[in-house]
């Protein structure tokens, strides 16, 4: 369960059918007895049937509850294979990895730099870093964001026309 709306259905529905467990381990529990080993039994079914949906509200979903302004897993883990293709010299790879990372977190500095940085040192194309830059300025909201982002893109083409003289 990945959206936090189903996590929490799926923890209704376990709660609901916990609840008799529940309710019956502590009648069996109340007079110290035989009986209340059953009680005990009754009661760790119940907290059974809850473990899953409690352990995938406060992991998978806990980005979306508590950290909402949090990256997604999904990116940050995109961004160690690109980064691993890079120093494999597989700059292709890399580019597309970083490119498919804008959809899913477009409001991410990071990502429009890393591409400009991979298209204008490891693989000689400004076009692709220009496309990035552009991209970038469309997406991001800050204002601190698109000049930082607007400085970099300055200092690579900067840097690739010295290079060129």
């Amino acid at each position: 369960m990945d959206d936090k709306s189903g996590a929490l259905k799926f923890l209704v529905i376990r709660l609901l059918i916990s609840i008799p467990f529940f309710v019956l381990g502590i009648l069996l529990m109340t007079p110290v007895s035989a009986k209340s080993i059953i009680g005990v039994f009754t009661l760790a079914i119940g907290a059974f049937l809850l473990a899953k949906p409690i352990v995938d509200l406060l992991t998978s979903s806990a980005g979306s509850i508590l950290f909402p302004t949090s990256p997604s897993r999904e990116v940050i883990h995109l961004f160690s294979i690109a980064e691993s293709r890079i120093m494999e010299k597989k700059y292709d790879e890399a580019l597309v990895l970083y490119q498919k990372m804008i959809p899913k977190d477009p409001g991410r500095l990071e990502i429009y730099m890393r591409i400009m940085n991979l298209a204008v040192y490891q693989m000689k194309q400004p076009r692709t870093a220009e496309d990035a830059f552009r991209t970038g300025k469309r997406n991001l909201t800050r204002t601190e964001d698109q000049k930082t982002l607007a400085d970099q893109y300055k200092r690579l083409m900067d840097l690739r026309k010295e290079e060129a003289e």
